[in-house]
């Protein structure tokens, strides 16, 4: 952060959670709107990030890289959007809510260190062009589940390998590289990704 202008590729959600996650995002609009507060950027990680990408499971919780370029506070920004649950219909007419998890901190699993080049720019709902939405791409989402490395973490994990353009090798380079330099218990993190690794070829076998 600040990510750069760039041409990078963009998304319009076609799921319920995924224009819920645009709208969530909206509550911003009236502080940027004037553009005296300079630039709202967030970077969407976790199971929201996931859905984007593959269309699969939900989560409640918005786990979210938040960054102010310009005046306004970053305690503010997370204030307006902790403030009260976004309340929406899934695709079965079932009530869901999301919640930013304001413990989220990228710095707590591993993410490779160029994960900026590779994020995807959600279509926002309203003109305002000072607020903008981006998910982490496929690669650094899947790197970044190795860390808490739960069940639920190694199905993201999977899911995000089997998508058409994503390269499993890329993939290992990537996360061997981020592994390298990430601060927590790197034997522990090898061992995640060779299970992933091991994971992913069995599968592909069978099929």
């Amino acid at each position: 952060m600040p990510i750069e202008p760039g041409d990078y590729p963009i998304i319009e959600p076609d799921t319920a959670l995924g224009r819920a996650l645009v709208a969530f995002f909206d509550v911003l609009e009236p502080l940027y709107a004037g553009g005296g507060k300079g630039v709202f950027q967030v970077i969407v990680f976790g199971g929201c990030a996931v859905h984007i990408h593959t269309q699969a499971r939900g989560s409640a919780d918005v786990d979210a890289e938040v960054a102010s370029h310009g005046y306004a506070d970053k305690s503010e920004i997370v204030a307006l959007l902790d403030e009260d649950a976004y309340v929406f219909a899934d695709e079965e007419g079932v009530t869901q809510m999301l919640e930013l998890d304001t413990s989220f901190n990228t710095t707590l699993a591993p993410l490779h260190e160029d994960y900026e080049d590779r994020v995807i720019r959600l279509v926002t709902q309203s003109n305002v062009p000072n607020v903008e939405v981006y998910v982490a791409g496929a690669l650094d989402v899947a790197i970044s589940k190795l860390g808490r490395f739960g069940e639920r973490d190694q199905h993201d994990i999977q899911a995000l390998l089997r998508l058409v353009h994503v390269d499993v090798g890329e993939f290992e380079r990537l996360a061997r590289e981020a592994i390298s330099y990430y601060v927590g218990d790197e034997t522990r993190i090898l061992g995640n990704l060779s299970v992933v690794l091991d994971d992913y070829h069995c599968s592909e076998g069978e099929s």
